[in-house]
């Protein structure tokens, strides 16, 4: 495998990531229409929160090491004027996907543990 397929692979991995926290908010919110779920994150959303913004930074974390290893495979060949505007933009997006994502999780849970059908 060249340097070029190495580094377009590494791209579809961080699109991956961005997809996991895409996926696993709207997985997360669905859970959260049961009302035995919503119910029982009212004593831990505190908990859950900050387990969300932690997994948030992680995956941010992977994003940028994986755009920094692909960068380094394309430091011999790098990509032209308006692929490269297009490339780090594409980058922003991953990264502004995860955290809406983490923010919509986490005001959804907010939202779901003030239910007043729950009865703290």
């Amino acid at each position: 495998m060249d340097d070029r397929a190495l580094a377009d692979r590494l791209v579809n991995y961080a699109d991956a990531l961005a997809a996991v926290s895409f996926v696993g908010t709207s997985g997360f919110s669905l859970a959260i229409a049961d009302p035995d779920v919503r119910c029982s994150l009212q004593g831990g959303v505190t908990v859950v929160a900050i387990g969300n913004f932690a997994f948030a930074s992680l995956m941010t974390a992977l994003v940028f090491v994986l755009r920094h290893w692909e960068n380094d495979l394309r430091a011999s060949a790098p990509l032209a004027g308006k692929a490269a505007v297009i490339s780090r933009r594409l980058h922003v997006a991953r990264i502004v996907i995860i955290w809406f994502s983490t923010f919509g999780a986490v005001a959804t849970m907010v939202a779901a543990a003030r239910d007043p059908a729950c009865g703290v």
